[in-house]
């Protein structure tokens, strides 16, 4: 659906409005019973077909998981973990240290386990500060060293191809379960198995976009095929699947990812047998439904706390806890470390920000970088470009440059501008790098850090228009304060789990009387919006600047989510 401009926002966002094909929206609200506003917003997802709509609405998940078999090198794969359980042949475990990483890990050795590995299993996940990100050959020769015969990679190992001759050359067999393969690239010959939705190995595998928790989930329904409670054991592994996918950010208007994440929602809504996931969710005030604002912003961070501010290790331990007390030590540690974060990502970002208020223009791209003394702390680049690309609406590259002069840097896109295809345009300068169009990671020599700062703008001005660049937000319709009702609400509801590809909608509503303006922690807003039907409250996040011109102009027009606020045993409808 085309979409066109309505206004700038105060911030100076361009506010565009979805327009629709009235006609289809007519018929299909026919047919289906649906409000309208409701059918509007499916059809900005690509739905045309009555069919689709109660698929998508309704997903059910075994319906909607694809065979494992479908994947190219599943058999292999298969038949040598077997062999290696039945041989009793050590089996290592290498994942990457964010959340599709570590659930991975989980997911993996769980399941090898249960069929019989028990002391034979082994997780490792690499140290982002003194290893890096990846399979390395020092990890090849440490596993060979240890007596491991079958390196078993998740999230990481698909662009291997030095690790995987090396392990071949070692008499070791890698197997490896990824999903970042780049378009063009072939997958590491030497390896044993390689289980990828993408190239060659996905050739005929129609989810395109699983996360690597995903490719682990398939990977263990295939070794559980012939055990006798199969279907639970990976409806309970969903659950771990479920805050792998949604903190990957993958497509989540893709039936299968779809399925697994509200599958695993309602999982998690139930008590969990496991003490560190039960600890986790309690310490995280995540209640009854489970939602994927509660991964993205409650659980994911906390798992991710651990990789970026000290070692990943401690998330393993959680949810390998035996007991509730261990449980929850580890759980509180997590959180520790995530208001650890909290405070260097803050720092870092005000830094930034300050940076970017003082220049009289910007560059088609952002590029900073500096020491971890300077606040450059390694484990929050990442998420310091996730809030300069907000702020500014252009790509933006981050690096942290440690001792040696090596910059370790992160980088967040926009629509339009496909990261590992610009870092392929500077890969003469690059140490190394990968990701996926949105988010991506690089290193390079520090002293290179200019020149890719030139370059990248270079190459993003002859692909980016300037329509492209600058915060630009796309309403899914224009509601009327009046229609916004608890009904209303729970209809939009079920177009849960929202991420990537299936964003949570967006309205438009226009001139408002504004009845009242509150200032929450001295940070935030609340308005209080007059309608026919009494006030309905608008919380607008640091946003205190804004109070005095709201409160001049007396009306509002607004960009917003709605959602019920339950208080007190009472509901109510708020945006």
């Amino acid at each position: 659906m085309q979409s066109s401009p309505v206004m700038r926002g105060i911030t100076g966002a361009r506010w565009n409005l979805r327009q629709a094909d009235y006609s289809q929206v007519e018929s299909l609200t026919a047919a289906t019973g649906l409000p309208e506003v409701v059918i509007r917003c499916l059809v900005n997802r690509g739905l045309s077909e009555p069919a689709g709509i109660r698929s998508f609405l309704e997903p059910d998940f075994h319906t909607n998981l694809h065979p494992p078999g479908m994947l190219r090198d599943m058999e292999l794969a298969v038949e040598r973990l077997k062999r290696a359980i039945a041989e009793r042949q050590r089996i290592l475990v290498v994942t990457d240290f964010d959340v599709d990483g570590t659930t991975s890990s989980v997911i993996l050795s769980q399941t090898l386990r249960l069929l019989g590995a028990d002391g034979n299993v082994e997780c490792y996940i690499p140290d982002r500060f003194t290893e890096g990100y990846g399979l390395s050959t020092s990890i090849v020769e440490k596993a060979a060293a240890d007596g491991f015969s079958l390196i078993l990679t998740a999230d990481i190992g698909i662009k291997s191809h030095r690790e995987a001759q090396l392990a071949r050359s070692l008499g070791i067999d890698l197997i490896i379960c990824d999903h970042h393969l780049p378009d063009g690239e072939d997958v590491p010959a030497e390896a044993y198995a390689v289980l990828c939705p993408k190239g060659s190995s996905g050739e005929g595998y129609p989810n395109k976009h699983l996360a690597a928790c995903g490719v682990s989930l398939k990977l263990a329904e295939a070794l559980l095929a012939e055990h006798p409670k199969r279907n639970a054991i990976i409806e309970s592994l969903a659950k771990l699947t479920a805050i792998g996918t949604v903190a990957d950010m993958v497509d989540l208007a893709e039936a299968e990812n779809r399925a697994i994440v509200a599958h695993g929602l309602r999982a998690l809504a139930q008590r969990s047998s496991n003490p560190g996931l039960r600890a986790l969710l309690k310490l995280a005030q995540v209640g009854d439904p489970v939602t994927t604002y509660d991964i993205g912003f409650k659980i994911g961070p906390r798992i991710n706390a651990a990789g970026r501010i000290a070692h990943a290790g401690s998330v393993l331990r959680l949810f390998e806890a035996p007991t509730d007390e261990e449980a929850s030590e580890l759980a509180l540690k997590l959180d520790e470390l995530n208001s650890e974060r909290q405070q260097i990502q803050n720092s870092l970002f005000e830094q930034l920000k300050k940076q970017v208020e003082a220049r009289e223009s910007l560059e088609n791209v952002m590029v900073f970088h500096g020491s971890d003394r300077d606040g450059f702390h390694r484990g929050v680049v990442g998420i310091a470009c996730s809030k300069i690309v907000e702020l500014t609406g252009r790509p933006t590259f981050i690096a942290s440059v440690d001792e040696e002069g090596i910059a370790h840097g992160s980088a967040r896109s926009i629509s339009g501008f496909h990261l590992v295809e610009a870092l392929d345009s500077i890969s003469d300068i690059l140490v190394k790098y990968g990701g996926h169009p949105m988010a991506a990671g690089f290193t390079l020599p520090a002293e290179k850090m200019d020149e890719m700062r030139w370059r990248l703008d270079r190459y993003a001005g002859e692909i980016l228009t300037a329509e492209d660049l600058g915060r630009s937000l796309t309403a899914d319709a224009e509601l009327p304060l009046s229609d916004l009702t608890i009904a209303l609400i729970r209809e939009l509801q079920r177009l849960e789990p929202h991420g990537i590809g299936n964003p949570s909608p967006l309205f438009l509503l226009r001139d408002l009387p504004v009845a009242r303006i509150v200032v929450l922690k001295e940070r935030h807003l609340k308005l209080q919006l007059a309608s026919d039907r009494g006030t309905v409250d608008a919380l607008w996040w640091n946003a205190v600047d804004n109070r005095e011109a709201l409160e001049a102009a007396g009306r509002v027009s607004l960009l917003a989510r709605p959602e019920i606020n339950s208080w007190n045993g009472r509901q109510s409808a708020q945006l």
